[in-house]
């Protein structure tokens, strides 16, 4: 495997989207490397972005039927005619998919905000197992496999006394059984997670408390998996947003998408989700301003990031828009309001296009990566993905 410096993403070849691959950062987040390799010149020469792949994928998600049915929808992009595929009744309204490192077609899914979680085999469409949590806590959405594949990372609140305080599970990647060295995410109602430096740290973003309970803001925390310790924790300098969903870059640039702050009511004019970037070299988190800001309504929900190109795309489904975003300037490229309830985005595993889920119907539509055009109609009218995201997995035939 290619691995030009240590800031590399470690590359599974199994997926693309938030959450789900494993980052080699330097652990100080910065763009120093003293031990990255020199050219003649002795420069440092920039790390790739991870490699694409000659294929467009598969795309997975979580949907929910109007008869109370739950579904996970699969679609094989790279079939001459795509068409859906579907699991039934999985018992809950599937959130994050991550699957095993060894195993690519059996994936962990887990419930945002529930006691939702089970182990799916995509190619048979079949449950294998589901995995329980203890008593007064729930699953808040996403979860990662250690690199070596032998420990499942979950982030999880304790809704026991209300607190909605935030743990990170260790579990065993076999038995499933909770190991004892539970970690705090630093953080109240914690949600998305990316595991970096080789494996070593954990990024979780925290939505923080209701707007009234102003000592517990959101934020994204950088947590040691070995100690449990919060390396960075990053804040916002607004308490109007949360700390949604993240995406990375192969250099430890992050993007995080925000909804309104609970206790924001939707009549409000404050009730706006919002994207926010991370440079590394600059320590903070900068929120975007720009007017298209005030038809963000609602949950700024998906975000991925093309590293290709830098451009970043975000969805709010209450406002029916698609924003583009420049991630080196965090300046607006483009908006797309044709598109009715977008909710989730991710890239094509070759880079190409796009894939954005949306509409009741549940259509499924790409939109080009270089152009930012849309194509004229749905490649998929019912996805059966009606969830808060869709992601594209390099499934084994």
């Amino acid at each position: 495997m290619r691995n030009p410096s240590r800031r590399t993403f470690i590359h599974t070849g199994l997926l693309a989207g938030a959450g789900l691959a494993v980052a080699a950062c330097n652990r100080d987040g910065g763009n120093g490397n003293s031990d990255a390799p020199t050219n003649q010149a002795g420069e440092t020469p920039q790390p790739d972005y991870p490699p694409r792949l000659d294929i467009r994928g598969t795309v997975i998600g979580g949907g929910a039927g109007s008869d109370g049915q739950f579904f996970v929808g699969i679609i094989d992009l790279d079939q001459d005619k795509p068409t859906a595929l579907h699991m039934e009744e999985i018992g809950f309204l599937a959130h994050g998919f991550t699957p095993r490192l060894d195993r690519p077609h059996v994936v962990m899914v887990t419930e945002k905000h529930g006691k939702g979680c089970l182990e799916i085999d995509l190619k048979a469409r079949k449950i294998l197992r589901r995995v329980e949590t203890v008593a007064g806590r729930e699953f808040y959405g996403h979860s990662a496999f250690s690199p070596d594949g032998k420990l499942w990372y979950a982030t999880e609140a304790d809704i026991g006394d209300g607190s909605y305080t935030g743990v990170l599970a260790v579990r065993d990647a076999d038995s499933m059984d909770l190991r004892e060295e539970d970690f705090p995410t630093h953080g109240i109602a914690p949600h998305d997670c990316i595991l970096i430096d080789d494996g070593d740290t954990l990024v979780i973003t925290n939505g923080g408390g209701p707007i009234h309970a102003t000592d517990e803001p959101a934020g994204v925390a950088y947590v040691n998996v070995k100690t449990g310790e919060a390396r960075r924790v990053l804040k916002f300098k607004t308490d109007r947003i949360n700390a949604g969903h993240i995406a990375m870059s192969s250099k430890g640039e992050l993007v995080c998408v925000s909804a309104p702050r609970d206790g924001i009511e939707n009549s409000s004019d404050d009730w706006l989700g919002a994207i926010s970037f991370y440079h590394p070299d600059q320590d903070r988190l900068i929120t975007a301003d720009d007017p298209i800001r005030a038809k963000m309504k609602g949950e700024t929900l998906s975000v991925a990031f093309d590293e290709k190109t830098r451009v970043v795309a975000a969805t709010n489904p209450a406002g029916h828009i698609i924003t583009f975003w420049d991630f080196d300037t965090g300046k607006l490229i483009k908006s797309m309001e044709e598109f009715k309830s977008p909710r989730g985005v991710s890239l094509t595993l070759d880079g190409k296009q796009f894939v954005v889920t949306h509409d009741i119907k549940t259509h499924m539509s790409l939109i080009d990566a270089d152009s930012l055009e849309p194509q004229s109609k749905p490649i998929i009218d019912t996805s059966y993905i009606s969830g808060s995201h869709n992601f594209v997995f390099n499934l084994p035939a």
